[in-house]
């Protein structure tokens, strides 16, 4: 991977990495008129930076001339959208992405920005109650960026471009931090006001610092403000630098801050989440040897991944690695299962019936998700000037192989959707029967994307059903009377887990992994795949 130069501008003044934080492990819309036809290629000229919070030195966050646009209205002025009923346009039109994007996004301004201290609120009960309001993380406010972006970009509607700076702001002041040796990285943990809550020197680990470049590049496309992007090619070179491997190619998991000093091991989240989070949608805004490179990387994820990742064993991706692609199973993706059983109460048996004493976990998720990476991967790379046949074919035939391989295993085809976590080596579910949010996204659009691709009915099928079972059980709308005593659906978002017939389960709305963006990009993303 070639190894960007550019250095940071005095303008950005990102904080000094003399405290570096590690990662942490882990309403009712109103109506959207007819928006559908807003050109989403028509970027406003750029948005103004709004008042620092107090205590914070306005000189962390860049300057941007004014918006040539109507004044934007209080962010306070959202609470007053709750009882407005929400249209229900057909299911899966552009114009139902574009109201689920409002669903989403309306509930997550409702009760996540903190206007007080900037940002926004992490953790959020089922209800969208603030549960803890003194620690916020690097992803749930980039990906919030990223949604509120995203909206605007569908709608027109100026309030998300509000929003979006709100959280872009707060990054900028409290998670970027410079690198001695050129780049940034960013903080993931931080309290309501910003100061670092994790220990010097702790790790960076790859996908949180991927996915701190999401809401950045969002909000660029969005804005097409020229800092932006400078912080984001800061980013871009701090991850090419010292995350690259150039033996073996792909990326490290994680990152010593101190030293710059890699670890020795790759997985599936330090090759497809890059990609994902940052690379695919950086190459669309990337120009000249920057948008090459870019490329390039792209290319490399992609044929790393179609190389090592697919197990014709177990219809089931390996997910870890050591530095030379080698099978390197750890962490709780390695169990013991002598004396377990599966939720049904069936032991875990080898192919010749014995039990099974260790096991690997897969997750279904991560196999559409990769197959859906190598199809948009694909794709990128031939709309930017680099086609090849043999790639192309092969790509899509590993994509087609995991997703048939989930369509048995992963896919629940009596109620829709698809379930969590398995034992890869017998293909039983892990622990539990429970369907967790982002995993619909993934197969709903790998089958959509395949559907497309192919005109198979199985794909289509399979999509259709999911996206049913997504409308249904997942988005949580209630009803409620509104101030002149009208009965309103009202959304409360995308609820994070439900059990498989579809139950909704209490689990938070916010957290360190929940925030707005997998409903609202799984709505663009429809959106722009419903065009192949």
């Amino acid at each position: 991977m070639v190894r960007p130069t550019q250095s940071v501008p005095s303008s950005i003044q990102p904080r000094p990495a003399s405290a570096p934080a590690a990662p942490a492990a882990q309403p009712g819309a109103a109506a959207p008129a007819a928006l559908d036809e807003v050109s989403l290629a028509a970027a406003p000229t750029q948005v103004s930076a709004s008042p620092a919070p107090a205590g914070q030195t306005a000189a962390a966050v860049p300057a941007a001339p004014a918006l040539i646009a109507p004044e934007v209205p209080e962010l306070l002025t959202l609470e007053e959208a709750g009882s407005v009923e929400p249209a229900r346009p057909a299911l899966g039109t552009p114009a139902f992405w574009t109201a689920q994007a409002r669903d989403e996004v309306d509930f997550f301004a409702r009760v996540s920005v903190d206007r007080e201290q900037g940002g926004f609120f992490t953790h959020l009960d089922a209800d969208g109650k603030v549960t803890n309001p003194d620690e916020k993380f690097l992803m749930p406010t980039s990906r919030q960026v990223h949604a509120y972006s995203a909206a605007y970009r569908m709608t027109g509607d100026l309030r998300y471009l509000q929003l979006a700076r709100h959280g872009v702001d707060f990054i900028l002041a409290h998670h970027v931090q410079q690198a001695p040796e050129g780049g940034v990285y960013f903080t993931q943990r931080v309290d309501r006001s910003g100061a670092p809550l994790d220990e010097a020197g702790s790790a960076l680990v790859i996908n949180q610092q991927t996915y701190g470049l999401t809401g950045l590049i969002g909000y660029y496309k969005a804005t097409r403000d020229p800092k932006i992007l400078e912080v984001i090619r800061q980013g871009h070179e701090y991850l090419t630098k010292h995350f690259s491997d150039p033996v073996h190619g792909g990326f490290f998991d994680d990152v010593d801050p101190t030293t710059g000093e890699a670890s020795t091991t790759k997985s599936y989240n330090s090759t497809v989440y890059p990609a994902t989070s940052a690379l695919l949608e950086l190459a669309e805004i990337a120009e000249g040897d920057f948008r090459e490179q870019v490329l390039d990387q792209v290319e490399e994820l992609g044929s790393l991944f179609a190389e090592h990742f697919p197990d014709p064993k177990t219809g089931f991706i390996v997910e870890n690695f050591t530095a030379d692609w080698q099978p390197d199973w750890r962490s709780w993706q390695r169990q013991e299962l002598g004396g377990q059983t599966d939720p049904t109460g069936r032991p875990f048996l080898d192919a010749t019936g014995n039990p099974l004493e260790t096991g690997t976990i897969g997750v279904g998720g991560h196999n559409t998700q990769g197959a859906l990476f190598l199809l948009r991967a694909d794709r990128l790379l031939r709309e930017n000037g680099r086609p090849d046949e043999a790639r192309s074919q092969a790509w899509t035939d590993v994509a087609k192989g995991l997703v048939d391989g989930m369509l048995e295993r992963a896919y629940d085809p009596k109620h829709g959707g698809w379930f969590d976590v398995f034992v890869r080596e017998t293909g039983q579910n892990m622990w539990h029967t429970n369907k967790a949010f982002w995993q619909q996204e993934e197969g709903y659009l790998a089958t959509l994307a395949l559907a497309r691709l192919t005109g198979e009915s199985r794909y289509r099928e399979a999509a259709d059903k999911t996206l049913e079972f997504w409308d249904q059980k997942f988005m949580d709308r209630r009803q409620e009377a509104g101030p002149d005593g009208r009965i309103a659906l009202v959304s409360y978002g995308d609820r994070q887990t439900v059990a498989a017939d579809g139950t909704p389960l209490t689990d938070p709305k916010g957290g360190p992994g929940k925030s707005s963006y997998h409903t609202t990009e799984m709505a663009w993303l429809a959106r722009e795949i419903g065009e192949w």
